[in-house]
């Protein structure tokens, strides 16, 4: 708290000795930071004219009462003996001043505005200080905003605890060589890089002339003239390459055209065998008493043809997989089509959905994907982070904070919401007739049908970046810093139990009938247990942030991705890894599970499709 100036000076009237302290009328019109007391304050703390705690304390020489500095030049005559109130005349009362700097009030960053006022922020900072030592606590706070020194415009602005997590990651870090002229930027781990192989200006000085600059930048490009050479070579031996890479392509497309010809045909005449079968056993067990009729699965080979899907009625729940180890799972396409970074993906029956950066969403048929994408759908304006798909509608939302549903039928927008949320929205689940949605510390839920709000979690620790359901879907789980929170999804909407942890950030999520996995920001993936929340341990393998989990109907495997451009593949019952994937370029951001299909998207702006081979040769057919 500012107060009154230490300059005096004499009355005008020589006898009296009173020295009076003139006051700055432009000093009491700033800003002040809020103040939320701990307790009441005495009534004899609050200023007589706007009944409020007081601020910059002074007293009137004319009546001897005392004001706050800004009431002192509202009024005329005093409130309380109705004396002239002469501006001129005021001095600081040091007696109430030091009363109020004794009072105990909240840190600044531990308090939101209200429309009544400000309240205490439960992720905010929980310091109890005294007003006099208030700059000084909020000075050093660990909550204290603060922006990324590297791109304040671009990345905003962290709490000064969360900055250097920030700076791992940021992607506009400068090069050490930036003051002698280089201009890269990058992650820090890009960065390291850059400065250890391709920086041009390592061996300059800082304070280096023009003229030597020149000189050595002449010496460095003679000594780089067969590596330049040699890129020419390279560059064209990658131009033939690309070239050929466009013809395989093309003759890619026609054989996973053919592969789904030949696989329908497969199915159909699998499909009359299994019938005829099925009548021999209806015949024989009709002639023969106490025969019973075994269904028999189909077995599985290892062909290489990209299988037809199999189509389940709306509503109905997901098919446990009928895969056998040892398998594996293959890459059999590429989908192309989004001009940047692949974020989210969604299935509905058998339609994939991708969006991303470039904000369109896009539909593609899982049965015909060599005619590639069917729709583009248009209304997003900027990032689309997250989409959730059931029944007919799809709903999308990310940075520009609407949420939008989708008729998947008729291939067009059905209804929306702008300003759905005030920050991006980063997850989306759908349960029933609600539809939950999350972002910055809060979580909100809609009535699915029509987009109407229904109810607002607030006050979450940081970024809610991942929500999952349980597999009775009566439980919602949501991940942000160094907690799992977990609430009713039914319609109360209640905190039904947390999972503190320190393993920092959860970035994904994933539930079982016996596990809880969370995917974190330290590259590693953390397993509890569904009903005792206890730590069970941790699976280890990526090098990056787990960006996605996947958890199979039946709880048996897990599929993870990460920034490190890899998916990797759990067995949950031998808590061990069974297949890494790396055929992106780039980090993979989101999976999808259908049937027999694994889809990624990736930064590289591409989605693979792999499918599930059990390794082994052949089958025979039960009869």
């Amino acid at each position: 708290m500012a107060f009154l100036s230490e300059t005096y000076k004499l009355e005008e009237d020589e006898k009296s000795p009173i020295k009076t302290q003139p006051v700055n009328r432009d000093s009491i019109n700033g800003d002040e930071p809020p103040i939320l007391l701990i307790d009441e304050p005495s009534p004899h703390l609050k200023c007589t004219v706007c009944k409020k705690l007081y601020n910059e304390p002074v007293i009137s020489v004319k009546c001897g009462h005392t004001f706050c500095s800004k009431c002192a030049f509202r009024i005329t005559r005093c409130p309380i003996d109705s004396q002239p109130c002469d501006t001129t005349q005021l001095v600081v009362n040091r007696i109430v001043v030091g009363q109020i700097e004794d009072l105990l009030i909240h840190c600044r960053y531990g308090v939101i505005k209200t429309d009544n006022g400000f309240t205490t922020d439960p992720s905010g900072c929980q310091e109890h200080i005294v007003i006099g030592k208030r700059q000084e606590h909020e000075s050093t706070c660990t909550y204290a905003p603060v922006p990324c020194p590297n791109n304040a415009g671009h990345c905003g602005r962290f709490r000064k605890s969360e900055l250097d997590q920030h700076l791992e990651v940021c992607h506009f870090t400068p090069c050490g060589h930036c003051e002698k002229g280089c201009e890269f930027v990058g992650t820090l781990e890009e960065v390291t890089k850059h400065e250890d192989t391709t920086c041009g200006y390592r061996g300059l000085q800082k304070s280096v002339s023009f003229k030597d600059f020149h000189e050595q930048n002449r010496i460095l490009e003679e000594s780089n003239k067969e590596l330049r050479e040699e890129v020419g070579l390279l560059t064209q031996r990658v131009e033939l390459l690309e070239g050929g890479k466009e013809t395989m392509q093309k003759q890619l497309t026609a054989c996973t055209s053919n592969l789904l010809a030949l696989q329908q045909k497969y199915e159909q005449i699998q499909g009359l065998v299994e019938q005829m079968l099925s009548g021999g056993r209806n015949r024989r067990s009709t002639t023969s008493p106490g025969h019973t009729q075994e269904a028999t699965a189909r077995p599985r080979g290892n062909s290489t043809s990209t299988a037809v899907l199999v189509k389940s009625p709306p509503g109905s729940p997901l098919k446990a997989e009928d895969w056998d180890m040892p398998f594996q799972f293959k890459c059999i396409g590429t989908l192309r089509g989004h001009k940047d970074i692949v974020w989210c993906l969604a299935t509905q029956r058998q339609k994939l959905c991708s969006s991303g950066a470039d904000g369109l969403v896009k539909v593609w048929d899982m049965e015909t994907l060599s005619k590639g994408c069917i729709k583009t759908l248009e209304g997003h304006s900027k990032v689309v982070h997250s989409m959730v798909a059931s029944g007919d509608i799809l709903y999308t939302g990310g940075s520009d904070m609407s949420i939008r549903a989708w008729n998947m039928e008729s291939l067009s927008e059905h209804s929306h919401v702008e300003n759905a949320h005030d920050n991006i929205i980063t997850a989306m689940v759908l349960v029933g007739d609600y539809l939950f949605s999350s972002s910055h510390s809060v979580i909100k839920v809609w009535e699915a049908k029509t987009l109407t709000h229904k109810h607002t979690v607030s006050g979450l620790h940081h970024w809610v970046r991942a929500l999952c359901l349980n597999t009775t879907k009566d439980r919602l789980y949501s991940g942000s810093h160094n907690t799992i929170d977990i609430w009713d999804s039914t319609g109360t909407f209640d905190l039904k139990g947390k999972i503190d942890h320190s393993f920092g950030s959860v970035y994904s999520l994933a539930i079982t009938h016996q596990y809880v996995i969370a995917g974190t920001y330290n590259r590693l993936i953390q397993l509890f247990d569904l009903q005792s929340h206890d730590h069970i341990g941790s699976f280890k393998g990526h090098i990056g942030t787990i960006c996605s989990l996947k958890a199979t109907p039946s709880g048996r495997f897990l599929f993870s991705c990460s920034t490190d451009k890899s998916v990797m593949i759990w067995s949950l019952e031998l808590m061990l890894p069974i297949q890494n994937l790396k055929r992106h370029e780039g980090s993979v951001n989101t999976l999808a599970l259908l049937g027999d299909y694994l889809i990624s998207g990736s930064e590289d702006h591409e989605i693979k499709v792999f499918k599930y081979f059990q390794m082994q040769m052949g089958f025979a057919l039960q009869t």
